[in-house]
């Protein structure tokens, strides 16, 4: 009897199934994290993940692509350029908004202009101490020299001094340079809990919050209308199925800060921001938290100039 043998690749090939070639996948570049401790990188490329998916109608949802490290200014730069990065995540500004393509819709339903302070601990009574603007002005802040709340600060009267790198600034406080570093209310614990071996001498000082109208958004070059739009609409889906804010309370960066009601016996200081783009209303409850989430009535222990 004669056999036949048939070579075992071209039998593979007989039975293998019919596959179209792969879609390529697209990417959208980000610049790498500021640290390793960065809790918000990972935080602002989740939600834009998040958002892309909920938006997707089908289409490939982008990959995000870090690519090399970069200050603010640098950041900003790229994307006037168009160039090197896609997206970054910023405080809004008037000017950013003119410049840039912002998506008008707060990455942390402004949870990041109720700030608390980063503090060395031997300066804690100096801080009990602080009861209005007045007495805080005699403080001096650490703020970074390319972030918008530099110019919110100086508004206010508020001694500071700056940096161009965001680690440096709690090397500053440590080194008596600077009195405090106000982080936004999700951000000091996390970001003292992850250094507190590296600045044993610091700590959060919880009873006193300095408040401005602000939040951070996503920011596009202004001829990148599709991806603007894709992450609006994917954004307002959040909202409105309470993916967002169930986002927040589950992410390292911003679970920290909940619940929200444990605020209603401290102090809080009130300053305004000039520089709230033009589209921003803090008071829309939609996109914004307000005094009341925190357990806080209007007037009952406000301090310093009225929101």
């Amino acid at each position: 009897m004669k056999c036949w043998v048939v070579p075992i690749c071209s039998l593979l090939l007989m039975f293998a199934p019919v596959v179209p070639y792969a879609q390529e996948v697209p990417t959208i570049r980000v610049p790498q994290a500021r640290s390793a401790d960065d809790t918000a990188y990972s935080y602002f490329t989740g939600l834009m993940e998040k958002a892309l998916r909920k938006a997707a109608k089908g289409r490939v949802v982008p990959q995000v692509l870090a690519t090399i490290p970069m200050s603010t200014e640098r950041r900003v730069h790229e994307l006037r350029l168009n160039r090197t990065i896609d997206i970054f995540w910023l405080g809004g500004s008037k000017a950013r908004a003119r410049d840039l393509l912002v998506v008008p819709i707060p990455l942390e339903r402004g949870l990041v202009g109720y700030r608390q302070f980063i503090i060395r601990k031997d300066s804690a009574a100096d801080f009990d101490a602080v009861k209005t603007l007045a007495d805080l002005s005699h403080l001096t802040a650490c703020q970074d020299a390319h972030w918008v709340d530099v110019g919110i600060f100086r508004d206010a009267k508020l001694p500071l001094v700056t940096s161009i790198n965001y680690e440096s600034l709690f090397k500053q406080v440590v080194a008596g340079r600077c009195d405090y570093f106000p982080r936004g209310f999700h951000e000091a614990q996390v970001e003292m809990a992850k250094r507190a071996a590296s600045y044993p001498a610091l700590m959060v000082y919880k009873p006193l919050i300095l408040h401005y109208p602000f939040a951070a958004y996503f920011f596009v070059h202004k001829d990148n209308k599709a991806l603007a739009q894709w992450l609006q609409e994917g954004l307002e889906k959040m909202i409105d199925d309470g993916e967002l804010l169930a986002y927040m309370k589950q992410h390292e960066h911003t679970r920290d800060a909940f619940p929200l009601e444990g605020f209603s016996s401290k102090r809080l200081l009130v300053i305004p921001n000039n520089y709230l783009p033009d589209f921003s209303n803090e008071n829309d409850v939609r996109y914004w938290f307000q005094a009341n989430d925190f357990g806080i009535v209007a007037g009952s222990n406000l301090t310093g100039t009225d929101k």
